[in-house]
């Protein structure tokens, strides 16, 4: 589900929560509650899996990168440049390890079992 269909959902329900509250029927006004917070956390773990798979592809790409200048280095081993440059993406790669592993266990954590607000 994308931004708009999303934002149309949210719409509706808040329609129909407005509704419910003119018929002051308190079980609807909190099954829409809930759905509402369902549907919200739904979307963050998607958003979540969304930023983990770009994390990954930059990982798998600095990784190809590492690949390709330890080839040339086999050419070239006193290359200074090349040397600093796999470093510099070795750096690249641990920073990012970092956050896919924090990117990973944050969506591994039970959002159901937080009460956020809307």
């Amino acid at each position: 589900m994308n931004i708009s269909e999303t934002q149309l959902l949210v719409d509706d329900y808040l329609d129909l929560y407005l509704y419910a509250e003119s018929m002051d029927d308190q079980l609807w006004k909190q099954e829409i509650i809930e759905t509402l917070q369902n549907s919200h956390n739904e979307f963050r773990k998607e958003l979540q899996s969304v930023a983990c798979k770009q994390l990954m592809e930059k990982y798998e790409h600095i990784n190809e990168e590492i690949r390709i200048i330890y080839q040339q280095l086999q050419t070239h081993s006193a290359n200074d440049y090349l040397l600093e440059k796999v470093r510099e993406l070795k750096q690249q790669r641990v920073s990012l390890g970092s956050q896919i592993q924090l990117a990973k266990h944050h969506s591994s954590t039970n959002i159901n079992s937080r009460k956020e607000p809307l």
